[in-house]
């Protein structure tokens, strides 16, 4: 379990070779003898990784880290193109000093430190890769009992929040992720229109229309279903345990929601098309099973509330036809794109948001 406290100060690093052996060792309380980078994963959420040697020896080795992920926007000119990258980072060190500590019923990589400044959020946390740890390919699918294990996960954060909600228990969770969406889709009829983009039905090509649905969507979520959400739960945000658990990463977006948010993004990005037709179900009934027996209320999917509430969450899944190829890469975009069009066709999405009053 993590212990962080978040830090907020005036200066933080801005850029990779602004991260050091000194200033690590002040973040992380140990004096640093010296560092090696040994990787470099740049992106709207930047990943820097470490070896760290130490100056002195401790008795209890396992307290300070020797692998670390250091994240946070340390590419300028994708901060400049796209400025919603920082309100993610500052949020996910957020996510580390102050949610990690509580959470009980869903794993997350280790956290050692979180700090914030007016220009940048930084989150440092174990190396996954040297735990064993495994990610998805670009555009993978996976059986259905990877899609269980995750849905159960999914199931202990809802459980320990349902029905709670910033306002009142959490003040200082803001709703980021609803402003980032937006200004994604805004360029919708553009960019879908693209050479090269994936082909879309016609009426997905009415960027109005989509972004009416969107906006009603945000406006008008269910609060019989309102718990915390992770907020970003596609493959990509997947990794595997040694032992081959599914569990997430990436803790940018979390804020409070409805509790499908987070089940359909999963569901419909690790399952292939045919294998989510087949056991869509399967994993729902599996996820609100858990809900239950982790202190969550007890539902079930006869209750057609329940059911259109879960149709319109698919609405999460729009990123996809309009992500650009510079936050994502062409593989998975045009993969998740193609596993979004069919959930939106089958459980009709747009129709279902726009048919409520």
């Amino acid at each position: 379990m993590s212990s962080v406290i978040e830090v907020h100060t005036e200066k933080l690093p801005a850029v990779p070779a602004d991260v050091t052996a000194g200033w690590l060792g002040s973040v992380l309380g140990h004096k640093i003898k010296s560092i090696t980078l040994t990787d470099t994963i740049l992106g709207t959420g930047s990943k820097l990784f470490f070896t760290i040697e130490y100056a002195d020896d401790i008795a209890d080795p396992s307290a300070r880290p020797i692998h670390i992920c250091v994240k946070g926007v340390f590419e300028p000119a994708m901060l400049a193109a796209h400025p919603w990258t920082l309100l993610l980072a500052k949020h996910e060190a957020r996510f580390f000093a102050k949610m990690a500590p509580i959470i009980k019923h869903m794993g997350y990589p280790r956290g050692w430190w979180g700090g914030t400044s007016d220009t940048q959020g930084i989150a440092i946390m174990s190396d996954l890769t040297h735990e064993g740890c495994t990610f998805p390919g670009e555009a993978a699918s996976y059986p259905l009992e990877k899609a269980l294990d995750g849905a159960a996960q999914i199931a202990g954060l809802h459980a320990q929040f349902w029905g709670q909600s910033a306002e009142q228990e959490f003040p200082w969770i803001e709703n980021k992720y609803d402003i980032a969406m937006k200004q994604i889709v805004e360029p919708w009829d553009s960019v879908v229109r693209e050479p090269g983009r994936p082909a879309l039905p016609p009426y997905l090509m009415d960027g109005a229309r989509v972004k009416r649905a969107q906006a009603k969507f945000y406006a008008t979520r269910n609060p019989r279903f309102r718990t915390l959400v992770h907020g970003d739960t596609h493959l990509g945000n997947v990794y595997f345990t040694a032992s081959g658990r599914t569990r997430f990463l990436d803790w940018s977006a979390f804020h409070f929601a409805s509790c499908f948010h987070d089940l359909v993004y999963f569901v419909s990005s690790i399952l292939s098309v045919a294998d989510r037709r087949a056991h869509e179900m399967e994993v729902l009934d599996h996820y609100l099973e858990t809900l239950h027996r982790l202190g969550g209320p007890k539902l079930d999917r006869a209750d057609e509330e329940l059911m259109v509430e879960y149709r319109r969450c698919y609405m999460t899944n729009l990123i996809w036809p309009v992500c650009g190829y510079v936050l994502q890469t062409k593989e998975r975009v045009d993969a998740f794109t193609e596993r979004t069009v069919a959930a939106w066709v089958d459980h009709r999405v747009i129709e279902t948001i726009e048919a409520q009053p």
